[in-house]
């Protein structure tokens, strides 16, 4: 079994092989999921995993990110510089940068991110047809679900055993990327799920889980034939991965015998990670405390309490102990009122009788009360880190000479890379917006009453869930040929069967067409003459990926809710317009979450904390259940017509609006399709990031 650690940080990469870890895993400078960890660049790269072969650690790159259609070329010359330091693996969550390295890297092993948000065997089964070396399942799964998937497996799973938990189902959420413009698929989340929020009278951090940490069920998941135990953390200390892996190494090369003696050494490790409170998540079925609405969740261990900020410095109480705080020490305070937390350096501080006295120059912002966390310890041996980095670049530098500016050239070749499947035969003659095609998107028969009977320019989809799918015997015999089914973006384990049986009853009946949105849904349609269309989920931001796609029987793709016109217009202009639709409207799924049990959080709206002073307007959302998943919405839907006109001119002649979410009601629907007909907004909707560039 594998103990994969995470390197943000040259001091984290010698701790990490210091502490035992087998493997390490580093993004690559740009284009990862952690794009704010400190830098390391192509030359640290290289000096990173010749040390780690010395010490036979082997290192995998992630490259976890979705990538705009304009930064190919960039990421395949990204590939191409560290192709030849040979990394062990490439950790991709990107299905044309995936089929890519297939074609011109064959001989870097590829690892599926959990960003893939693989969480179902067929999930699994995809990936190996496909030429993946490991599968990084989703963290959402429970052990039994994990054991299904991992029984017979064509290739090796790789799990997350501790650190943070999102509050959305991996490589699923949208809610920084919805409220400012910062996409979590693109590396650039800015953790809206830790703030403050409001629902009616009631305020929390109602979306902020604990940590994970699986340290007990290591024997369990030995038993079970999972291949690699990871460890969250690239934006984290070198001191947290010391002590975490330290653990995880211990736990892992402990017999069975000796197991319970070395988990309670290896808790005493972990009680000091400067994390926060921990929690088994879904493994072990729901846990009650995996949310504390009322606690803010902050990283690092909790030392004391504001008693008093004053002349720009704290005074701070220790909690039912003296505190031990020392120059150089990073502490964390947190003011849940404001929602403000501040980390600083400790550089100097004074001790009043029982208190001690820190100067900083934000101290007006914490009020009595407010707790205190230490997140760095200087007991830490920095110095001594510093110098083994030092003696490592010096040796490399040693054996392989200077650095020459010519070692870091690439291949024009492989920055050349077109998507020639697109490619135009002749001149495509622009379609009138008669001629267009609409895409009716509803959950629920009912809307049936309301919609016009469909024609040629009209495509009705039956958006399917676990909670609808005794409704699909309800759709009309006479209209099933104008109907595509949708799949939802999660299938558990247990439940794919159930889909199966309604998937061949429904093309049966004459389905045909239909719209996947997770890797694992390809298996449904096997030997099927189907019309396959690549939804919203798949993240399709360039035509490579929609090229692969193409590969695997996709006619169409739906662009992301969360893409911009201006990627929209450079990834058709190889002539993918043809093939895509765009949603001009619909309450879009910001957030899936498998956290919290049906109507956990009310029907009421939950609203951004912003203070009274502050000009922005607060965010506001709505918790509706879907297929026992907790579903965010907007209070305000997206609505995008006026973009109708700009969007042919990209070459694209299909456009959706999506009912899901709205009780049927014909008032709303011709309100929709006159504005969908005149081109006209309808007020009190969201642009999200059409206009705005996404991050």
């Amino acid at each position: 079994m594998e103990l994969l650690a995470p390197v943000g940080s040259k001091e984290s990469f010698i701790t990490a092989i210091r502490a035992g870890a087998d493997a390490v895993y580093v993004g690559v400078p740009d284009f990862n999921a952690r794009v704010s960890a400190a830098s390391i660049n192509f030359y640290d790269l290289e000096v990173m995993i010749d040390h780690a072969r010395e010490k036979k650690v082997t290192v995998f790159l992630a490259l976890n990110i979705l990538i705009k259609h304009e930064e190919i070329s960039a990421v395949v010359k990204n590939i191409a510089r560290i192709d030849r330091f040979a990394p062990d693996a490439l950790i991709v969550q990107d299905l044309g940068v995936a089929s890519i390295v297939r074609k011109y890297f064959p001989h870097i092993p590829l690892h599926a991110s959990t960003q893939m948000a693989v969480h179902n065997r067929m999930g699994v089964d995809f990936l190996a047809r496909e030429g993946f070396a490991r599968a990084i399942l989703a963290r959402e799964l429970s052990f039994s679900e994990l054991k299904i998937i991992a029984k017979g497996a064509p290739l090796p799973i790789e799990i997350f055993v501790h650190g943070a938990l999102c509050f959305c189902v991996s490589g699923m959420c949208l809610f920084s990327s919805f409220i400012g413009g910062l996409s979590g698929n693109r590396g650039r989340c800015t953790q809206p799920c830790r703030r403050l929020w409001h629902q009616g009278k009631k305020q929390g951090y109602i979306f902020s889980p604990r940590d994970l940490e699986l340290a007990p069920h290591i024997g369990a998941l030995k038993k079970i034939g999972i291949a690699s135990l990871k460890i969250e953390g690239r934006m984290r200390s070198s001191e947290y991965v010391y002590k975490v892996v330290s653990a995880y190494r211990m736990l892992i090369d402990a017999s069975e015998h000796d197991f319970d003696r070395v988990l309670v050494e290896a808790r005493m490790l972990l009680s000091g990670d400067a994390a926060r409170a921990k929690t088994a998540g879904l493994f072990a079925g729901r846990d009650a405390a995996l949310f504390e609405p009322h606690k803010a969740q902050c990283l690092g261990n909790r030392i004391g309490t504001v008693v008093a900020s004053r002349d720009e410095a704290l005074l701070i109480e220790g909690d039912g102990a003296s505190i031990e705080i020392r120059e150089g020490d990073r502490l964390r305070v947190s003011n849940p009122v404001t929602d403000t937390t501040i980390a600083f350096k400790v550089k100097e501080f004074s001790i009043e009788g029982l208190l001690h006295r820190i100067p900083f120059t934000r101290a007006a912002e914490f009020k009595p009360g407010n707790p205190v966390y230490k997140t760095v310890d200087a007991a830490f041996d920095q110095k001594n880190l510093e110098c083994d980095i030092d003696a490592i670049y010096e040796n490399y530098a040693r054996r392989r000479g200077p650095l020459r500016k010519a070692e870091f050239q690439v291949s024009q070749g492989y920055t050349a890379l077109i998507s020639n499947i697109w490619k135009e035969t002749k001149k495509s003659v622009p379609v009138g917006p008669d001629e267009d095609t609409l895409w009716v998107t509803f959950d629920t028969p009912a809307w049936l009453e309301v919609l016009p009977p469909p024609d040629k320019h009209t495509q009705y989809v039956f958006y399917i869930k676990k909670d609808n799918l005794h409704l699909c015997a309800a759709l009309p015999e006479a209209l099933m040929p104008h109907i595509a089914g949708e799949l939802p973006p999660f299938i558990g384990q247990r439940d794919t069967d159930h889909y199966r049986r309604c998937i061949d009853a429904l093309i049966a009946r004459g389905v045909r067409r239909w719209v996947l949105n997770n890797v694992s849904q390809f298996a449904f349609f096997e030997g099927r003459e189907c019309e396959l269309t690549a939804g919203h989920q798949f993240g399709v931001w360039n035509a490579y990926t929609a090229a692969f796609l193409a590969t695997k029987g996709v006619t169409q793709v739906v662009t992301a809710w969360e893409d911009d016109f201006l990627n929209i217009r450079k990834m058709c202009a190889p002539g993918l317009g043809r093939h895509v639709v765009v949603y001009l409207y619909g309450f879009i799924p910001v957030v899936r979450s498998r956290f919290l049990p049906g109507d956990t959080l009310g029907h009421e709206p939950i609203r951004e904390h912003v203070l009274a002073e502050s000009p922005a307007v607060p965010a506001a959302f709505t918790a509706v259940n879907e297929s026992e998943l907790v579903v965010l919405i907007p209070e305000k839907p997206v609505g995008i017509f006026t973009a109708r006109r700009k969007l042919k001119e990209c070459g694209i002649s299909a456009f959706g609006i999506d009912l899901s979410f709205i009780k049927p009601n014909k008032k709303i629907w011709q309100s929709l399709l006159s504005a969908y007909r005149l081109q006209e907004n309808i007020p009190g909707t969201e642009k999200f990031n059409f206009k705005r560039e996404v991050k």
